[in-house]
Protein backbone atom coordinates (compact mmCIF):
# COMPACT_ATOMS: atom_id res chain seq x y z
CA UNK A 1 0.00 0.00 0.00
CA UNK A 2 1.32 3.40 -0.78
CA UNK A 3 0.52 6.30 1.07
CA UNK A 4 1.12 10.12 0.03
CA UNK A 5 1.29 12.76 2.38
CA UNK A 6 1.60 16.63 0.82
CA UNK A 7 4.32 18.54 2.16
CA UNK A 8 3.18 20.93 4.85
CA UNK A 9 4.94 24.08 3.69
CA UNK A 10 5.20 23.39 -0.17
CA UNK A 11 2.67 24.11 -2.52
CA UNK A 12 0.52 20.33 -2.89
CA UNK A 13 1.02 20.54 -6.65
CA UNK A 14 5.08 20.71 -6.08
CA UNK A 15 5.24 17.56 -4.32
CA UNK A 16 4.84 14.61 -1.72
CA UNK A 17 6.33 12.36 0.63
CA UNK A 18 5.51 8.81 0.02
CA UNK A 19 5.64 6.36 1.74
CA UNK A 20 5.55 1.51 1.07
CA UNK A 21 3.49 0.69 3.69
CA UNK A 22 3.09 -2.98 4.26
CA UNK A 23 -0.22 -5.25 4.85
CA UNK A 24 -1.27 -4.46 8.34
CA UNK A 25 -0.95 -0.85 7.82
CA UNK A 26 -4.39 1.07 7.54
CA UNK A 27 -4.56 4.96 6.10
CA UNK A 28 -6.80 7.08 8.87
CA UNK A 29 -6.13 10.55 7.32
CA UNK A 30 -8.97 12.40 7.81
CA UNK A 31 -9.99 15.14 5.43
CA UNK A 32 -11.99 17.23 7.98
CA UNK A 33 -11.10 16.34 11.98
CA UNK A 34 -14.47 15.97 12.78
CA UNK A 35 -16.84 12.75 14.24
CA UNK A 36 -18.38 12.59 11.20
CA UNK A 37 -15.32 11.91 9.01
CA UNK A 38 -13.68 9.82 11.25
CA UNK A 39 -16.22 7.28 11.77
CA UNK A 40 -17.03 7.05 8.35
CA UNK A 41 -13.67 6.33 7.62
CA UNK A 42 -13.45 3.66 10.38
CA UNK A 43 -16.42 2.35 8.95
CA UNK A 44 -15.23 1.93 5.55
CA UNK A 45 -11.81 0.31 6.91
CA UNK A 46 -13.34 -1.94 8.88
CA UNK A 47 -15.53 -3.39 6.13
CA UNK A 48 -13.19 -3.61 3.70
CA UNK A 49 -9.97 -4.39 5.04
CA UNK A 50 -10.30 -7.07 7.91
CA UNK A 51 -11.93 -10.53 7.76
CA UNK A 52 -15.22 -10.85 9.81
CA UNK A 53 -13.83 -14.38 10.31
CA UNK A 54 -10.85 -13.58 11.37
CA UNK A 55 -11.96 -11.24 14.19
CA UNK A 56 -10.97 -11.89 17.89
CA UNK A 57 -13.16 -8.32 18.74
CA UNK A 58 -16.55 -7.06 18.06
CA UNK A 59 -17.23 -5.23 14.42
CA UNK A 60 -18.70 -2.34 16.72
CA UNK A 61 -15.72 -2.40 18.93
CA UNK A 62 -13.24 -2.14 16.34
CA UNK A 63 -15.24 0.53 14.18
CA UNK A 64 -15.01 2.41 17.57
CA UNK A 65 -11.66 2.06 18.01
CA UNK A 66 -10.36 2.99 14.77
CA UNK A 67 -12.47 6.22 14.72
CA UNK A 68 -11.30 7.01 18.08
CA UNK A 69 -7.64 6.13 17.07
CA UNK A 70 -8.02 8.96 13.47
CA UNK A 71 -9.45 11.41 15.54
CA UNK A 72 -6.40 11.08 17.94
CA UNK A 73 -3.84 11.27 14.96
CA UNK A 74 -4.90 13.55 12.73
CA UNK A 75 -5.03 16.23 15.67
CA UNK A 76 -2.67 19.23 15.23
CA UNK A 77 -2.88 19.03 11.39
CA UNK A 78 -0.73 16.14 10.88
CA UNK A 79 0.09 15.49 7.52
CA UNK A 80 -1.04 11.60 7.28
CA UNK A 81 -1.99 9.01 10.03
CA UNK A 82 -1.83 5.19 10.17
CA UNK A 83 -1.84 2.44 12.48
CA UNK A 84 -0.94 -1.24 12.63
CA UNK A 85 -3.42 -3.63 13.09
CA UNK A 86 -3.55 -7.19 13.48
CA UNK A 87 -5.85 -9.98 11.11
CA UNK A 88 -7.71 -10.36 14.85
CA UNK A 89 -8.36 -6.95 14.93
CA UNK A 90 -5.09 -5.45 17.76
CA UNK A 91 -3.69 -2.03 17.28
CA UNK A 92 -0.44 -2.79 17.31
CA UNK A 93 0.66 0.66 16.34
CA UNK A 94 0.24 4.45 15.45
CA UNK A 95 1.78 6.69 12.94
CA UNK A 96 1.87 10.09 11.52
CA UNK A 97 4.09 12.55 10.14
CA UNK A 98 3.97 15.98 10.66
CA UNK A 99 6.29 19.08 8.61
CA UNK A 100 7.61 21.97 10.29
CA UNK A 101 8.86 25.46 9.26
CA UNK A 102 8.74 29.52 9.99
CA UNK A 103 8.83 31.79 7.77
CA UNK A 104 12.43 33.56 8.12
CA UNK A 105 13.78 30.69 10.70
CA UNK A 106 16.93 29.19 9.99
CA UNK A 107 15.61 25.42 9.91
CA UNK A 108 17.60 23.74 12.87
CA UNK A 109 20.34 20.97 12.71
CA UNK A 110 19.43 17.17 13.21
CA UNK A 111 21.79 17.83 16.46
CA UNK A 112 19.35 20.58 17.55
CA UNK A 113 16.34 18.46 17.12
CA UNK A 114 17.63 15.43 18.37
CA UNK A 115 16.62 16.28 22.22
CA UNK A 116 13.45 17.29 21.30
CA UNK A 117 11.89 14.45 19.41
CA UNK A 118 11.56 12.17 23.09
CA UNK A 119 9.31 15.29 24.59
CA UNK A 120 6.05 14.21 24.36
CA UNK A 121 3.18 15.22 26.38
CA UNK A 122 1.09 12.22 27.96
CA UNK A 123 4.06 10.26 28.81
CA UNK A 124 7.84 10.25 30.24
CA UNK A 125 10.85 8.66 28.80
CA UNK A 126 12.22 5.67 30.42
CA UNK A 127 16.14 5.24 30.54
CA UNK A 128 18.38 7.50 27.95
CA UNK A 129 16.91 7.25 24.45
CA UNK A 130 18.93 6.23 21.18
CA UNK A 131 19.67 8.36 19.39
CA UNK A 132 21.25 7.49 15.69
CA UNK A 133 22.18 10.34 12.44
CA UNK A 134 20.93 8.17 9.48
CA UNK A 135 21.21 9.15 5.44
CA UNK A 136 17.63 8.22 4.07
CA UNK A 137 17.47 8.23 0.49
CA UNK A 138 14.99 11.24 1.60
CA UNK A 139 17.77 13.23 2.85
CA UNK A 140 19.82 13.32 6.09
CA UNK A 141 17.98 12.44 9.07
CA UNK A 142 17.79 11.73 13.03
CA UNK A 143 16.50 8.50 14.92
CA UNK A 144 15.33 8.56 18.34
CA UNK A 145 13.84 5.37 19.96
CA UNK A 146 12.67 5.65 23.41
CA UNK A 147 10.66 3.63 26.32
CA UNK A 148 8.04 5.58 27.59
CA UNK A 149 5.39 5.25 30.75
CA UNK A 150 2.26 7.05 31.43
CA UNK A 151 2.65 9.98 34.10
CA UNK A 152 0.04 9.24 36.82
CA UNK A 153 -2.73 11.63 37.66
CA UNK A 154 -2.40 14.12 40.31
CA UNK A 155 -4.84 11.65 42.62
CA UNK A 156 -2.75 8.48 42.09
CA UNK A 157 -5.24 6.53 40.39
CA UNK A 158 -4.78 6.69 36.52
CA UNK A 159 -4.01 3.44 35.04
CA UNK A 160 -0.23 2.26 34.51
CA UNK A 161 0.94 1.32 30.61
CA UNK A 162 4.41 1.43 29.59
CA UNK A 163 5.25 1.38 25.61
CA UNK A 164 7.54 3.25 23.71
CA UNK A 165 8.27 5.53 20.41
CA UNK A 166 10.37 5.87 17.74
CA UNK A 167 10.27 9.20 15.62
CA UNK A 168 12.44 9.92 12.49
CA UNK A 169 13.18 13.51 11.77
CA UNK A 170 14.22 14.09 8.30
CA UNK A 171 15.54 16.83 6.51
CA UNK A 172 15.13 16.95 2.71
CA UNK A 173 17.95 18.86 0.76
CA UNK A 174 16.96 22.58 -1.04
CA UNK A 175 13.61 22.45 1.60
CA UNK A 176 13.41 25.14 4.63
CA UNK A 177 11.00 22.42 6.17
CA UNK A 178 11.94 18.92 8.50
CA UNK A 179 9.28 16.56 8.66
CA UNK A 180 8.52 14.00 11.83
CA UNK A 181 7.54 10.47 11.41
CA UNK A 182 6.48 9.04 14.92
CA UNK A 183 5.23 5.52 15.94
CA UNK A 184 3.86 4.51 19.28
CA UNK A 185 3.21 1.53 20.76
CA UNK A 186 1.98 0.80 23.80
CA UNK A 187 2.33 -2.69 25.15
CA UNK A 188 6.37 -3.85 25.72
CA UNK A 189 5.56 -7.10 23.60
CA UNK A 190 4.45 -5.39 20.68
CA UNK A 191 8.86 -3.62 21.23
CA UNK A 192 10.13 -5.33 18.79
CA UNK A 193 7.73 -5.79 15.62
CA UNK A 194 6.80 -1.65 16.17
CA UNK A 195 10.27 -1.02 15.61
CA UNK A 196 11.05 -3.45 12.78
CA UNK A 197 7.74 -1.78 10.83
CA UNK A 198 8.94 1.65 11.92
CA UNK A 199 12.86 1.37 10.44
CA UNK A 200 11.61 -0.50 7.46
CA UNK A 201 8.71 2.15 6.68
CA UNK A 202 11.50 5.10 7.16
CA UNK A 203 13.97 3.54 4.11
CA UNK A 204 10.60 3.87 1.97
CA UNK A 205 9.71 7.29 2.19
CA UNK A 206 10.67 9.35 -0.44
CA UNK A 207 9.87 12.86 -1.62
CA UNK A 208 8.24 12.65 -5.23
CA UNK A 209 6.72 15.13 -7.80
CA UNK A 210 2.94 15.67 -7.03
CA UNK A 211 2.63 15.15 -11.18
CA UNK A 212 4.45 12.54 -11.14
CA UNK A 213 2.61 10.50 -7.80
CA UNK A 214 -0.67 11.22 -10.69
CA UNK A 215 0.72 9.40 -13.22
CA UNK A 216 1.53 6.71 -11.52
CA UNK A 217 -2.02 6.22 -10.19
CA UNK A 218 -3.34 6.48 -13.56
CA UNK A 219 -1.10 4.00 -14.64
CA UNK A 220 -2.54 1.87 -11.85
CA UNK A 221 -5.88 2.33 -12.43
CA UNK A 222 -5.41 1.70 -16.23
CA UNK A 223 -6.48 5.32 -17.02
Amino acid sequence: MVLNAPEANEPVDDHVYQFDFQQGWIDLTLEKLDWVDAWAVATVVESTQFDSAKLAVKTRTLTRDLRKRALVLNGNESNLAAAYYTPEGRAVADFRLDTYSEEETPRPSPAEVAPLLSRISDAEVVGEPDVRYLDLAVGPAVRVRADVKNKRSRLGFSRGWTGGLIKYAVFPPRLDSLSVVSVRWWNPQDAAEATRLTDGLATTMKLVPADADEDEAERNTGS
